[in-house]
């Protein structure tokens, strides 16, 4: 899942791995020659984020800017591993269809198949970057774009909203476009990258339960009070995501800290009482444009 502060928890990890090492090979179908040979013997300058965008820089002059999308994995090895052939590509993921025995509908499960393909030739990987002592690898990622100017003053990024992750999370932009956008539904308004930029579906679904605010109310009918506290929950739930490894909910004393359930207060907890007053959480997948989690109760469409 790509959001910001998963990718950001990317960013760190390709950092650290390759962060001031030298390129000593990389092999990539979409690069153009004359970059490529920029890139290689050259140094990692730098590794940033942007909203979900992955901002590598190369001291040979090039830029590179990633966005995962829904599919995008990075993985890092150690070179020992990579080069004996022992490191592995992620398993696949295969969704399949389960019919409920008390339910006439059925839901999707997540089936993981693990793989015996190499690196090289598994048909998921997009780019793989080669130092001394480590190798990082990009899967299935869509944008993969190589540029000799930064892509921070590319449009792709320049019209996104401010960053909550950034140490200066631009407040004063965000109710500009907040204004702007007062005829969007709540649960659209946080997922509009131009907004806020880096907010995904699960954390849109904490904020507004966190925030009490009915995700199918339009932003118009948030005071500015709530409009206040909106954007601070924003900043602080996706904080906490960061600091947290995803998580979004507090663990609370003799829970289990790797049970999905217990880590969030509504996302993907369809049918499980709520946390807080014990109605059941609805999975609506109809009134906004993707599917939102809450509850009814906390979040009522009277809490303006």
């Amino acid at each position: 899942m790509s959001e910001g502060p998963e990718v950001k928890h990317t960013a760190d990890k390709i950092a650290n791995a390759i962060l001031g090492k030298s390129i000593v090979d990389l092999r990539c179908t979409t690069i153009e020659h004359q970059l490529r040979e920029k890139i290689v013997g050259s140094k990692v300058s730098s590794v940033d984020t942007y909203g979900k965008n992955i901002v590598i820089r190369f001291s040979g002059g090039v830029f590179l800017r990633n966005h995962m999308m829904m599919w995008g994995k990075w993985r890092i090895y150690k070179r020992t591993e990579y080069d004996s052939g022992k490191a592995k590509p992620p398993p696949r993921i295969i969704w399949k269809r389960k019919l409920q025995k008390s339910k006439s509908n059925s839901r999707s499960i997540e089936v993981r198949n693990k793989t015996t393909e190499s690196i090289q030739n598994d048909s998921r990987t997009r780019l793989i970057l080669v130092t001394d002592t480590h190798v990082a690898v990009q899967y299935n990622g869509p944008i993969l774009q190589f540029t000799e100017d930064n892509p921070l003053h590319h449009e792709s990024i320049t019209r996104l909203g401010p960053d909550a992750l950034k140490s200066k999370f631009d407040v004063e932009m965000a109710k500009e476009r907040l204004k702007e956008r007062e005829s969007m539904k709540l649960a659209d308004l946080l997922l509009d990258q131009t907004f806020v930029a880096g907010i995904g579906n699960k954390y849109k679904s904490e904020i507004l339960f966190l925030q009490k605010l009915s995700p199918f109310n339009p932003a118009s009918s948030l005071s500015l009070s709530k409009q206040q506290r909106l954007l601070k929950s924003i900043r602080e739930v996706l904080k906490a995501g960061y600091l947290n490894a995803g998580r979004t909910r507090p663990q609370q004393e003799g829970e289990p800290s790797n049970k999905w359930d217990y880590r969030h207060w509504v996302f993907r907890r369809a049918s499980k009482p709520c946390w807080v007053c014990g109605t059941k959480i609805v999975m609506d997948r109809q009134s906004s444009s993707r599917v939102t989690f809450w509850c009814s109760r906390c979040q009522s469409r009277k809490n303006k």
